[in-house]
């Protein structure tokens, strides 16, 4: 049985945590101490795949966060996940033809990262966007894990270009810290805050730049091994990916199973056994859905209450409430209370 979003499968690279690890000890924090802070065992390190869980990972981070001192770990940390952290995607972007090849083949092949992400390039003009949108909420993680990414992101194709990048804009969807000058650090311009995702954009002339180090051998090596990968790891589902993709685009007008069915060109009987055999359902994925878009709208909007749980499809406010309340254990308003 297909388990996909499985907080307890081990589809994090040991790469990203041994990052963690090293940058936590030189803010002063003991990599012993942070392992009992988190109830993690050592031994998650040695994993035979070289992977350890989404569970894991988050309480490693979630007690270096509370206890390193450091409230821009995600932006220092992105600095330190280079090509060569990023493991065998990173070898393969290493040896495209050039930045918009490399990118074509991180888009394809980001799930052997373990990424708690969906991942977009979008044309604007002269400009391409990246496109970052949480695959589940991640609470208290999510402002680590986006400047982690992009900042990351941002870190190599400066390296890879070998030059300081010009024309870059940057965006995120959360409110802005209280270090938000610090993003200007990194990125080279003050980043925009409480956008409806995270993205970075390029101008495209960038993407035709030859890379120094090309090589269509091993690029097709790589795409071999990242096949094999995604295959061991079943992180790649696409009909999950396209009906939560179809519920995020009708927020408010969710549709029902067999219209969500017809949509995707399949029957309701065989939507609904396709996600049985995934350990999900329908609802549950719709009431997933439901939550992340209510997590952004409490955080990174001022709509009134009843104006989201009306987004959200619910005719009664107070249904809202509780829905949220069983998702949460809390309640909307008290949720944006202590989010602000």
């Amino acid at each position: 049985m297909k388990h996909t979003l499985n907080f307890t499968a081990e589809l994090v690279p040991v790469a990203y945590a041994e990052a963690l690890l090293a940058l936590a000890e030189e803010l002063g924090l003991a990599r012993a101490e942070l392992f009992v802070a988190a109830r993690v065992r050592p031994e998650v390190l040695g994993s035979p795949n070289g992977r350890l869980s989404f569970l894991d990972f988050h309480q490693l981070t979630q007690a270096a966060l509370e206890r390193c001192g450091e409230p821009a770990l995600g932006l220092v940390l992105g600095q330190r996940l280079n090509v060569s952290t990023h493991g065998i995607l990173g070898y393969a972007v290493l040896s495209s033809a050039n930045l918009g090849k490399a990118l074509q083949f991180a888009l394809k092949y980001y799930r052997v990262l373990g990424l708690a992400f969906e991942l977009e390039l979008v044309e604007q003009g002269e400009d391409m966007q990246l496109r970052a949108v949480e695959s589940f909420p991640m609470g208290p993680q999510s402002r680590f894990a986006a400047e982690g990414l992009l900042t990351s992101i941002h870190t190599i194709a400066r390296f890879l270009l070998g030059e300081e990048l010009q024309g870059v804009a940057v965006g995120f969807a959360y409110p802005a810290p209280e270090y938000a000058e610090r993003y200007a650090e990194v990125f080279g311009v003050a980043a925009q805050f409480e956008q409806p995702y995270h993205w970075l954009r390029l101008p495209r002339h960038y993407l035709q730049r030859p890379m120094a180090l090309a090589n269509p051998a091993t690029v097709q090596m790589c795409e071999q091994q990242c096949e094999a990968l995604l295959a061991s790891l079943d992180v790649q589902d696409g009909l999950l990916t396209r009906v939560r993709r179809l519920l995020l685009a009708r927020p408010g007008d969710f549709p029902d199973l067999e219209s969500a069915a017809s949509a995707l060109y399949t029957s309701g009987r065989s939507l609904r056994r396709h996600l049985a055999q995934m350990g999900t359902s329908y609802q549950q994925v719709l009431d997933d859905v439901r939550k992340r878009l209510a997590l952004q709208y409490l955080t990174t909007t001022h709509l009134p209450l009843y104006e989201i749980a009306q987004l959200l499809g619910f005719s009664d406010p107070s249904n809202f409430r509780r829905a949220f309340r069983k998702w949460t254990g809390k309640l909307p308003g008290d949720y944006r209370n202590e989010a602000t």
